[in-house]
C-alpha cells in the first residue's frame, strides 16, 4: 500500500512539472501585464455604488453592460485609452472588449459590450464634476450612461443629461490578477 502511495505521488509530482513547464512562462507573463497594465479602473456609480461590468463576465458581442456590487475582478476593470480628440475607449480587461449603444444611440437604449474598432458609438468623454465624479457621456451627443435604478445587474442605458448622481462615476484605481 505504501508503495501505491509513492508511485501516486511521483506521478502527482510529474503531472504538476510538466503543468508548470508548459504553462508556467505563459500564466507569470499574463500575471505581469495585468499588474503593468496602466489608465486601469473600476467606475463607480455615485448613487448606487454599484461598478460597471458585462453581465455575468460574458465575453459574447452584444452582451449587456450592467451595474454590479463593487469587486476587484478583471471584468469590473476598464482601462481607458485616451484618444487625440480628447475621447476616451473603455477597454474591459477580462473580455478585451468596450461599451456600446446596443442600437442607434437615443435616451433609453442600452449598453453592451461590442469588439474594439474604429466606431464612434464606442467614444466617450469623461466630464469631470469634480472631487472625482464624472459624467461618461457619448462623444458629441447629449447622451450620458445611466444607472435608472439601484438594483443588482441592472442594465445601464444611455439618457439625456439631467442633474442626478445617476449618471455620476467615480473612478477606482484597481489592478486585479484575475
Amino acid at each position: 500500500m505504501k508503495k501505491v502511495w509513492i508511485i501516486l505521488a511521483v506521478i502527482a509530482g510529474l503531472i504538476i512539472l510538466l503543468f508548470l513547464i508548459m504553462f508556467g512562462q505563459r500564466m507569470f507573463h499574463n500575471l505581469r501585464r495585468k499588474r503593468e497594465t496602466v489608465n486601469t479602473y473600476a467606475i463607480q456609480n455615485l448613487k448606487t455604488g454599484l461598478n460597471i461590468r458585462p453581465y455575468n463576465a460574458g465575453i459574447r458581442d452584444g452582451i449587456s453592460i450592467i451595474q454590479y456590487k463593487p469587486a476587484n475582478w478583471e471584468c469590473m476593470t476598464w482601462q481607458m485609452i485616451r484618444l487625440k480628440d480628447g475621447a476616451v475607449l473603455l477597454k474591459n480587461l477580462y473580455t478585451q472588449k468596450t461599451i456600446q449603444p446596443a442600437e442607434e444611440p437615443a435616451p433609453g437604449v442600452p449598453l453592451c459590450q461590442q469588439p474594439l474598432e474604429a466606431n464612434p458609438y464606442q467614444y466617450w468623454e469623461f466630464i469631470d464634476e469634480g472631487e472625482n465624479a464624472f459624467r461618461i457621456r457619448l462623444k458629441d451627443t447629449d447622451l450620458c450612461i445611466t444607472a435608472d435604478n439601484d438594483e443588482n445587474n441592472a442594465v445601464l442605458v444611455l439618457r439625456q443629461w439631467m442633474d442626478d448622481s445617476s449618471q455620476q462615476w467615480k473612478l477606482i484605481e484597481q489592478h486585479p490578477i484575475m
